[in-house]
């Protein structure tokens, strides 16, 4: 009997095993949250378990030498905090982020090792978006304290400073279900609210997700923020010249002669001989071109809008730019074939393929960055209502006092569309994860909640004009804002 335990136990103990390789190796959200969902079955371990779940793994995975580089990062950095002197306050806060772009997933990471409970809302189902992000030193040292190369080895590999979003999200996702971090992908968030004769504040989302409730609401949810409009954020849009971009990805066969291609970013008042070359060659005028090779070959450029309408890009030319790129105004083949042209022309093979995205269309598109969105604060305070107090704010404004308050807090493109040119979009996301996560701790340190939002408005304030620049080595990766801004007084 002895005997037949000490095999069921051997037995139980590879398909773990084998449960976190594939966890580790999967590509797919769908895998990624199907060998999730059997490392939990196999440990019977609660998704709601939080932190917890980390250290239970851990503890498990001794003899898996990936779970033993990857808790000798999360110690670490759970050393360097040093606050368990507040683990009761932690605990008692539920943080609550819309969106699972890479601000978000990052506010989700840092909130979870701080001890308190996480939960990710995010409206889609997929991974699927293959453009590549430019990346400072401090974002790649960074991503480095959370293991980025245990779950993505080509990570930094020759003094490679960029990642495709699809694979930033997809460590970043791994990381976070490791921390505790809870996942509703396909879900909408709606709003916030209270029911009838409590003072919990709950989260509505549709589909329903039962007792959700929430101390701070982080909205990562892109420039088209459902929680920077819910709430009522002071947006300004700036306008500058018509700004036509296209982006495009050709599959990788990683030759020889592809690897032999080096990346670029070049622009056409520095290099007007190669840009005038192009346009004599193809007709495409260009204002700058950017060619990253990871696991596709990624283009970004932004072009003239009579080269589009020159090479019959269009179906029809239309007065307003949102109607003339729209993607049903968009002859896709002609659009394929501009993009094959500029992607030969920089020596991508013509045997590769344009890949295709999702929808198993091309996946090349037109983007229209004339306008950016920005918001003025990067906080607000928020009172929410049950019904009766809803009508008794009406008839008495003074009662409102007696509401409940949260603070929502944008991060990423919801509180600052990125010029891309400038490649600031994921350096951007990253520094304003790190401000919104350090409100948990100011939370649990009952710091008054004026005080909060005054705090992480200062830091709003610096991260929206950093630069790589900005920060030079030696520089300390904290949640903490005081140690990663230039200056004290925030």
């Amino acid at each position: 009997m002895q005997t037949q335990n000490k095999l069921k136990d051997e037995e139980k103990n590879k398909l773990f095993i084998q449960a976190m390789d594939n966890f580790r190796s999967a590509e797919t959200l769908d895998e990624i949250l199907s060998s999730w969902q059997t490392i939990l079955s196999l440990t019977h371990l609660s998704p709601n378990s939080g932190i917890h779940i980390y250290y239970y793994l851990m503890c498990k995975s001794k003899g898996i030498n990936w779970c033993k580089d990857f808790k000798n990062k999360m110690d670490s950095k759970l050393k360097q905090m040093d606050m368990n002197h507040l683990t009761p306050e932690y605990n008692e806060q539920s943080v609550v982020v819309v969106g699972a772009g890479p601000g978000g997933l990052v506010a989700a990471i840092e909130s979870a090792l701080l001890g308190t409970r996480v939960t990710v809302i995010e409206k889609r189902t997929y991974l699927s978006r293959n453009n590549i992000l430019h990346l400072w030193p401090f974002t790649m040292k960074y991503l480095n304290t959370l293991g980025a190369k245990i779950f993505y080895p080509k990570f930094g590999v020759g003094g490679m400073d960029h990642i495709g979003t699809k694979q930033i999200q997809r460590l970043l996702i791994k990381i976070g279900l490791l921390l505790g971090v809870k996942f509703y992908f396909g879900h909408n968030f709606q709003d916030l609210h209270k029911l009838p004769n409590q003072d919990q504040i709950l989260t509505r989302c549709n589909p329903h997700i039962p007792d959700l409730p929430c101390t701070l609401l982080i909205g990562a949810d892109g420039v088209s923020s459902t929680v920077a409009k819910r709430y009522d954020f002071n947006r300004k849009t700036f306008v500058h010249s018509l700004s036509i971009g296209i982006t495009f990805n050709f599959n990788n066969t990683h030759t020889p002669e592809e690897i032999s291609l080096r990346e670029f970013a070049v622009a056409s008042i520095y290099h007007p001989a190669y840009f005038k070359e192009i346009q004599d060659k193809f007709n495409i005028q260009l204002e700058n071109l950017v060619y990253y090779q990871g696991e596709t070959h990624y283009f970004v450029m932004t072009i003239k809008k009579n080269s589009l309408i020159d090479r019959n890009v269009f179906k029809e030319v239309k007065p307003q730019i949102s109607e003339l790129i729209d993607c049903s105004n968009v002859k896709i083949p002609e659009l394929v074939a501009l993009a094959r042209d500029i992607a030969t022309f920089c020596g991508v093979p013509q045997t590769n393929e344009i890949v295709l995205n999702h929808l198993n269309k091309p996946d090349v598109q037109l983007f229209d960055f004339s306008e950016r969105i920005q918001s003025d604060d990067a906080s607000r305070i928020i009172p929410v209502l049950n019904q009766k107090e809803k009508e008794i704010a009406e008839i008495a404004e003074p009662e409102v006092e007696k509401s409940s308050n949260v603070i929502v807090t944008l991060v990423g493109d919801s509180l600052i569309e990125p010029f891309w040119p400038l490649g600031t979009g994921c350096n951007r996301a990253v520094l304003s994860a790190l401000d919104a996560a350090w409100m948990v701790h100011e939370l649990a340190t009952k710091k008054p909640i004026d005080d909060i939002v005054k705090t992480r408005q200062g830091c709003y304030l610096k991260m929206k004009n950093a630069l790589a620049e900005t920060f030079m080595e030696p520089f300390k990766i904290s949640v903490n804002p005081y140690t990663r801004y230039s200056t004290r007084r925030l």
